[in-house]
């Protein structure tokens, strides 16, 4: 690979993913993660939030309308529509699995050997298995997300085409020309592959902005032994005057004269053109499939904002007050909720990695640049709170996966960096064995990471399917005292909250007697002394996992306006009622449910003539 390196100015793209998928360590890991992580998940079915509207989100287009316009065309050419959730979900693992090893390869492209094989399967592992993916895992067609990382990767692939062309020209004429025609075709291929991305989810934009960050990042990390791997080690060893004052030198100066580096702001304003672009395809995708598709009449049904309309919040007064807030509520989500969430544990261990390893490469190469990369690839990836005006939510945080497995992999990169500069200074067979042993240490400690996050995975999984089931056993007993003895004719209005059993969804919060509970208090309180009181949820405690503490029949109650989909939910399962088509009515059956008694107590159901009440 370092031989490819001096002689090669693009990637071997077909080459790397020959070597990832031939080789039988990393898609033995990789595969078995897979299996693990979601194999409870794919042959357990259960019917969840956004998938009793399929048929409104693809056949009729809603999901277009907002700008997820992948699913809605796919969806003409292979059935999706239709809840088939074993196939589905089958599919979208295969599709992980593939974003995975692309993911890889495009790190290979820029560390190459200099980290084993067994890193990359433990990328990939990380990356695939990380809990997080179960907040979104669990609706209906996955918003998108396997499609999303495949697309966005193969994004980023190009993008290293790109900076690899650009490298190639100013390396053999020295001057800055401009890009020839196959360097800008490889840069638009970047931005469609990252407008199928978006049009899968539109979080995936800043996913690509980190990844583009971390894929410069990672360079600036490799500098020294990627950009002086020629020298041999016959020339290493020779101690002239000429080597000394050559390694005296800033390894800043070294690529420079070896010619090297596309120019890192080359390399961002181009980024920057790919995702202008692509938000530019976007904005144009919407209005051709709404206007080919006859999709005009719901537009109003669906939340639809510009980028200048969601930033202004920004100039409202208040905004700065508004600001620190969200700056607040993103420290807990991400960082004091490490105490009791594994996926934000992880991730906090990671940055720790992550900010270790670049300041040993800006103190030891005098690196600015590194320095500079580092917190411009978490601004990136907290870009969202800007734009949105609140912090980012867990099944919207796309980057995190893969930070997870980027700290992995510089983890790895260090623990082999260290040992063999080891191995060569002692050149004694007892240290040798000394630093083999580190390193099966250090594989040890990520298979323990990727084992956890495993068990993490299914049993969100396995709470999902127990919220299925109760709600499965509630609307059946709902629907025989019904049956029992009403008119099932006349509409019904649900009134109320329906509460997930505590017992079931008891991980999805940490009680106020829980000592992670004072730990996180006693964190809080030093920026301030309300603020984890924020994600008090009553009896229950501190709401730490968010999707796993919803529920299907709470959201089918008042999606869209109204009860229909809670009605269309007890259709799934055998029971037809009829949903109440006055909007206007709601209100009144509110108001006079005020005093009924909840769901199961007796007289919770009452005929009100035009329609009946159920009260939760």
């Amino acid at each position: 690979m370092e031989k490819y390196r001096e002689t090669k100015t693009t990637a071997d793209w077909n080459g790397m993913l020959h070597k990832l998928c031939g080789n039988r360590l990393y898609m033995g890991i990789l595969l078995l993660t897979a299996v693990c992580a979601y194999g409870y998940k794919v042959t357990n079915v259960t019917i969840g939030i956004d998938d009793t509207p399929s048929l409104y989100y693809f056949e009729e287009g809603l999901i277009a309308i907002v700008g997820r316009w992948v699913l809605f065309l796919l969806n003409k050419v292979i059935s999706l529509a239709e809840f088939a959730p074993f196939v589905t979900d089958f599919a979208a693992v295969l599709l992980l699995i593939a974003a995975a090893i692309v993911w890889s390869a495009l790190f290979y492209s820029v560390f190459g050997e200099k980290i084993p094989m067994t890193g990359y399967a433990y990328f990939a592992a990380v990356f695939v298995s990380c809990p997080l993916i179960s907040e979104v895992f669990t609706y209906f067609l996955h918003n998108g997300i396997a499609i999303g990382y495949l697309s966005c990767a193969v994004s980023l692939c190009c993008m290293r085409e790109w900076q690899l062309s650009i490298r190639k020209q100013r390396k053999g004429s020295g001057l800055r020309e401009k890009p020839d025609c196959p360097a800008v075709t490889k840069l638009a291929a970047a931005a469609v592959f990252l407008w199928i991305a978006m049009g899968c989810y539109e979080s995936f934009m800043i996913l690509w902005l980190a990844g583009l960050v971390l894929l410069l990042l990672a360079e600036r990390i490799g500098m020294e032994t990627v950009h002086c791997s020629g020298r041999t080690k016959k020339s290493e060893n020779r101690k002239t005057e000429s080597d000394a004052s050559e390694k005296s030198k800033p390894e800043n100066s070294t690529v420079k004269h070896c010619g090297m580096e596309a120019g890192i702001f080359a390399v961002l304003a181009a980024g920057a053109a790919a995702a202008l672009l692509a938000i530019l395809l976007r904005s144009l995708m919407i209005a051709v499939v709404t206007k080919v598709f006859h999709l005009e009449y719901l537009q109003g049904e669906a939340v639809q904002r510009s980028v200048t309309e969601m930033l202004g919040w920004m100039v409202q007064t208040g905004a700065f007050g508004e600001l620190i807030m969200i700056l607040k509520r993103t420290f807990v989500l991400y960082g004091v909720f490490a105490y009791a969430y594994l996926p934000i544990r992880i991730f906090v261990l990671s940055a720790v990695v992550i900010t270790v390893v670049t300041l040993v490469r800006v103190i030891r190469g005098r690196d600015l640049w590194a320095l500079i990369l580092l917190p411009t690839a978490y601004l990136a990836a907290f870009s969202l709170l800007f734009i949105e005006g609140k912090a980012t939510l867990y099944r919207s945080a796309q980057f995190l996966p893969i930070f997870c497995g980027y700290g992995v992999l510089l983890f790895v990169y260090a623990v082999w960096k260290v040992t063999a500069w080891w191995e060569r200074k002692t050149q004694k067979s007892q240290n040798s064995r000394i630093c083999r042993g580190v390193r099966g240490i250090a594989i040890l400690v990520l298979a323990v990471i990727v084992w956890n996050q495993c068990m993490d995975m299914t049993k969100w999984f396995y709470i999902d399917k127990q919220k299925y089931d109760a709600a499965v056993q509630t609307v059946d007993q709902i629907a025989l005292d019904l049956e029992r003895d009403f008119d099932t004719s006349k509409p019904v209005i649900f009134t109320g909250n329906y509460e997930i059993p505590y017992s079931i969804v008891k991980d999805a919060y940490v009680s106020y007697g829980d000592s992670k509970y004072y730990k996180m208090k006693r964190l809080t309180d030093l920026i301030d002394p309300d603020l984890l009181d924020k994600y008090n949820r009553g009896s229950r405690g501190v709401w730490v996992a968010q999707t796993p503490a919803l529920s299907v029949i709470d959201w089918g109650r008042y999606a869209f306006d109204s009860d229909a989909e809670l009605v269309r939910f007890f259709e799934m399962h055998g029971h037809r009622l009829v949903a109440c088509g006055d909007i206007d009515r709601y209100a009144e059956a509110e108001e006079e449910s005020l005093d009924l008694p909840e769901y199961p107590q007796d007289g919770y159901i009452v005929d009100k003539g035009e329609y009946i009440i159920v009260h939760f």
